[in-house]
């Protein structure tokens, strides 16, 4: 399946084509998507932040049904429940999975409905294995964001549910970049990256969000983020880099 990304459109330049592998319902999902391509007005990315754009990417846009239903909160039908129930946070709190983050968080949304089941991919008894997974209830901005860390290839140790864990895993693996950086050139957004927002202006990263493109000339990126407006929101109109919510960006390490 070719996925058309419409740079073109949101005013990001040439359109950039992304290459996503697709799998049967019955066997695989797109936790193992392919590599990303290119466009003149797109910074260049490593392929790790290929692997993750495309992991993001393909999450919002699969046609497998079972991956279709993470989209939306709450009982995995399709309906937004908006009660915070979801997918990523069940993968990271299931106690078979070989990354089970030692955490909990409750089978019951914030209206008081049990969360939804669907079927993904974790290791069980190291072996890759299409499974039920309980989902749960929690903010999941972050668990989204290190989903697509760990699936693109990427170095995951130090990251949790908190948002503020991509701030500080940049700052321990020295690949935190600020506005500032941004905005004096210092730094240029890539593919992969994780943008991080504090829409408050109090120095608490609220919410983070997964850069699937970035335009030098427009200082613009696009990304797809778990848990904006209570559901997986893939943002396909020019972001400022430069916006005054947006705190900095942290970019993988390799494991």
């Amino acid at each position: 399946m070719r996925i058309r990304h419409a740079l073109a459109t949101a005013g990001l330049g040439t359109v950039l084509t992304l290459g996503v592998t697709t799998y049967p319902a019955t066997a695989v999902q797109t936790d193992t998507a392919g590599t990303a391509g290119s466009a003149s007005t797109v910074s260049a990315a490593s392929a790790l932040g290929n692997k993750i754009a495309a992991q993001a990417l393909g999450q919002y846009t699969s046609k497998n049904a079972e991956v279709k239903k993470r989209r939306y909160e709450g009982a995995a039908n399709g309906v937004n429940a908006k009660n915070n129930c979801n997918f990523y946070t069940g993968f990271w709190t299931d106690p078979r999975n070989r990354r089970f983050d030692g955490t909990k968080a409750p089978r019951t949304g914030t209206n008081r409905a049990t969360c939804g089941t669907s079927k993904g991919y974790m290791y069980v008894k190291g072996t890759k294995t299409w499974t039920p997974v309980k989902w749960k209830s929690r903010a999941w901005c972050s668990d989204f964001a290190k989903y697509t860390w760990y699936w693109g290839g990427a170095k995951v140790t130090g990251l949790n549910s908190a948002a503020a864990s991509f701030r500080s895993y940049g700052r321990t693996n020295h690949t935190w970049h600020t506005r500032a950086d941004v905005a004096a050139k210092r730094y240029v957004p890539k593919k992969g990256d994780v943008v991080s927002y504090d829409w408050k202006g109090d120095g608490i990263i609220d919410h983070v969000g997964v850069i699937t493109a970035y335009s030098t000339k427009y200082k613009a990126y696009f990304s797809v983020e778990g848990n904006s407006s209570e559901k997986l929101n893939y943002k396909n109109t020019k972001q400022s880099a430069l916006a005054k919510y947006v705190v900095g960006y942290t970019s993988p390490k390799s494991l």
